[in-house]
């Protein structure tokens, strides 16, 4: 499946993809990297693609005890409850959406039925936010549109990737540093176009006890993403939260160590 997108995805991003996007090299950066474990986030473009790639996600993540798998899903897919219920029943905590590539707005009225029945599951939904290495027209999962969701849907655990909207960080802190107790941000892929002080500026503005580390593996190397955050002194209690303890309060015991929350394409 990787064989076959990513090399179109390198072309058309113009960027540098160190992993092939094969579990066993994840697994294999992750042992290299001093990675415990990761998360596994598959993307789903379309709406009939979400069945065939949670059942691989799933055998995956029963493969090998390391990776913690979340589901793909569509919020106007026609058997969204069917799904999720199925996710549910395997105990998937949580599903990815990507509003960029799914074509839809956070904030659209028709999403309500996926957040609605996220919230009666207790499941965790992770999305894109901002924008990618292209300048697209649209960017569609925007931190105010987000920021009008969370408003909506206040009990909704949430996680958005790229500390709350790549390249888009005054917007991040102009609509979301209020967000609510059960929203989250992860570090993927933001080292990229942020250096290290702008970074932890922007991580202590938030409060390191709701951000979490990702690597937004196959596009960057988890060690790498986890070294980033060691070197921001960012103080103790500060690091090992965003390393891990974050995770694990929001996803269980299970999670004991750095996490990587970036999408696994």
């Amino acid at each position: 499946m990787s064989a076959k997108i990513l090399p179109a995805a390198k072309r058309k991003l113009k960027v540098a993809v160190p992993g092939t996007g094969s579990p066993e090299d994840l697994c294999g950066m992750m042992q290299a990297g001093g990675i415990g474990e990761s998360v596994l986030l598959p993307l789903a473009k379309g709406k009939e693609d979400v069945s065939s790639l949670n059942d691989w996600i799933i055998s995956i993540s029963r493969e090998k005890r390391e990776l913690t798998a979340f589901g793909a899903v569509h919020p106007f897919m026609e058997n969204l409850e069917t799904e999720l219920d199925r996710l549910a029943a395997w105990g998937i905590r949580g599903v990815k959406m990507m509003p960029l590539l799914q074509e839809v707005y956070p904030d659209d009225p028709r999403c309500s039925r996926l957040f609605e029945a996220l919230i009666k599951r207790k499941m965790i939904l992770v999305s894109h936010a901002g924008r990618d290495p292209l300048d697209r027209p649209e960017i569609f999962g925007t931190p105010d549109r987000f920021a009008r969701t969370i408003e909506c849907y206040p009990e909704l655990e949430m996680v958005l990737a790229h500390l709350g909207g790549l390249r888009m960080w005054e917007d991040v802190r102009r609509y979301l540093l209020s967000a609510g107790k059960n929203v989250y941000f992860d570090t993927a892929y933001v080292s990229f176009y942020m250096n290290e002080c702008e970074m932890k500026e922007l991580i202590l503005d938030i409060g390191p006890e709701w951000v979490m580390f990702g690597s937004d593996y196959p596009w960057e190397e988890p060690g790498r993403a986890a070294e980033i955050i060691r070197g921001l002194g960012l103080g103790e209690e500060e690091e090992q939260a965003v390393l891990g303890k974050n995770a694990s309060r929001l996803l269980g015991p299970k999670v004991a160590g750095p996490k990587d929350l970036g999408p696994k394409v």
